[in-house]
Formats: structure tokens, sequence, C-alpha cells
């Protein structure tokens, strides 16, 4: 019997871009549950740092001290960050995961309709900006020499 051939398979071709629309939907998925979890942003809640009131300044004599505003690690807060569940600073390790749970038991709904949100408003912002992405990703970057690194 004659030996049959094998064909080999041709490798499929991926592009190793960042795609900056993929990347804005990720963050705002990421912001949807850390703001109901949590009650912060991404970056607040990796960081710790909130912006409120850091301090008084006074305003002269006979005057109010006025409250002074800034980003500053303020682990008794209402909402809960990556440090103070490690224990960063004057937080316990695992202060805020009563909070977690409560915000989550407290938040779940307005997570759900925000998650389908967010995926359904991208993918109607996907079908309906397609043509104007393939223009900015072939016409654009391709020129440039951007279209290895970046899609939109």
């Amino acid at each position: 019997m004659a030996r049959r051939r094998m064909k080999k398979k041709t490798r499929t071709r991926r592009t190793r871009s960042f795609n900056v629309l993929n990347a804005a939907e990720m963050y705002l998925q990421t912001n949807v549950l850390t703001q109901g979890f949590a009650g912060v942003n991404p970056i607040t809640f990796v960081t710790g740092q909130e912006y409120g009131q850091i301090g008084y300044t006074s305003g002269g004599v006979g005057q109010r001290p006025q409250a002074q505003m800034g980003m500053s690690y303020r682990p008794g807060a209402i909402s809960v960050t990556i440090p103070e569940l490690l224990g960063v600073g004057s937080a316990n390790v695992g202060d805020g995961i009563d909070m977690l749970v409560r915000n989550g038991k407290d938040n779940w709904l307005n997570m759900i309709v925000g998650t389908v949100g967010v995926k359904a408003g991208f993918a109607i912002a996907k079908k309906i900006t397609s043509k104007q992405r393939s223009f900015i990703n072939n016409q654009v970057m391709k020129p440039l020499g951007l279209k290895s690194m970046v899609r939109v």
C-alpha cells in the first residue's frame, strides 16, 4: 500500500497589536465591578489613593479653617482598596473583606445591569464604527508603521 502524504497544517496568523477599543471595554467592565464591590474606580482600588479631605488650612485671624482636599491613603473610609486588604499602613490584614461581601450583596443588580450594558454598548459601537476603525487601522496606522503595535 502506498503511503499517504500528510498535509502540513498552516498556522493561523495572529495580530499581536494592542487593541485600544478592547482595552477601553475591559477598563469599563473592571470599573463596574470595583464600583460595585469596593466603591472606587480601578486605579484607586489598586493604589489605595483616594480623593478627599486631607486636612485643614487656617484662613487667618478670625476666619474659619478651610478644608484641604487632595489624594491620600484613608483606610478608615467607606470604600475598600487592595492596600487595606493587605494590611498596609494602619489597616489590619483582611479589614475590608466583610465590606466587599456586604457591597456585593447590596449592589449585585447594579453590577449585572452595568456589565450587560457595557458589553451590549461595545458590541453595538464596534458594529457601527467598523468602517471608520478599519480606515484608521489601514490608512492611518499602517503608513505610520503602527499597525503592528496598536489597533483601534
